[in-house]
């Protein structure tokens, strides 16, 4: 019997991804002021992105469903195993201590805001409110919070325990992608596939350089902040779409398109812009 991805997607959901969030906060380290224009960017153009979807979705008179996919899919990028991993070759650990500020508010933002989009696809706004209160990730966020707020060291072999598993949430995300590939007979839902694959990577940098101008970022932020932004769709957003049915199988190839397409969009974004 062959493992069924839904499982291992539940696995990821409730169990790596709340204890990846949890590490991340309470091990990043900046400055206030640099963490608060850095986390303001995030939520700007996260927020924007999952604006223009919304609007394509219903000026293209989308269905529900279809609408809830395409949002995820342009809000949420792959910024921890991919976005992560080219800051570290291009800045090293100092892109990589401010490209972390990203990926933890987006993976807060995925588990929150992402959690509620997808769950309005097949329930009502007071149902997917309930939902959301069944989130691990969102208890990870709050008790990581307090940690972080009031100073407090965790135990060693705990936050090392919780270390172990956190990295082994991008591994997991990645076979439930791969899982998803291998029962992806044929693409699904090729025009809009493509629509969100170019949105992803071809308006949301453009829409990042805006608001980091907006916001005077300069120097290394700028930078890290604006390569997070410009990333090709999450696999994070296929779990969310297998774990609440919203699409799937477009979801997946959508991420498909936008990863293999983001080297030549990053390359040319990166010589563009001077990164």
């Amino acid at each position: 019997m062959g493992l069924d991805v839904r499982t291992v997607a539940r696995v990821t959901f409730n169990g790596f991804s709340p204890c990846l969030v949890f590490y991340s906060l309470v091990t990043v380290k900046l400055n206030g002021s640099e963490l608060l224009s850095l986390g303001a960017f995030t939520v700007i153009t996260i927020l924007l992105m999952g604006l223009l979807g919304w609007l394509i979705g219903w000026l293209l008179r989308l269905s529900r469903l279809d609408r809830a996919a395409l949002i995820l899919a342009l809000m949420f990028v792959n910024g921890g195993n991919y976005g992560l991993t080219l800051l570290t070759l291009r800045y090293g650990d100092e892109g990589v201590a401010r490209g972390v500020v990203y990926f933890v508010i987006s993976t807060i933002l995925a588990y929150s805001l992402g959690v509620l989009i997808a769950s309005a696809g097949r329930r009502t706004v007071k149902q997917a409110l309930a939902q959301l209160l069944r989130v691990p990730a969102v208890y990870a966020v709050i008790l990581a919070l307090v940690v972080y707020s009031f100073d407090l060291h965790l135990p060693g072999p705990l936050l090392k325990g919780i270390e172990i598993a956190a990295g082994g949430a991008i591994p997991v995300m990645l076979l439930v992608l791969g899982m998803q590939l291998a029962d992806l007979r044929q693409m699904e839902g090729l025009k809009l596939a493509w629509l969100a694959a170019g949105l992803r990577l071809g308006v949301a940098p453009l829409l990042a350089l805006i608001v980091a101008n907006g916001l005077g970022l300069v120097g290394l932020g700028r930078a890290a902040m604006l390569l997070e932004a410009s990333m090709p769709t999450a696999v994070l957003v296929t779990v969310l779409a297998t774990e609440y049915d919203v699409r799937p199988r477009l979801i997946t190839t959508i991420v498909v398109l936008s990863t293999l397409l983001s080297p030549f969009s990053l390359a040319v974004f990166i010589a563009w812009a001077g990164l």
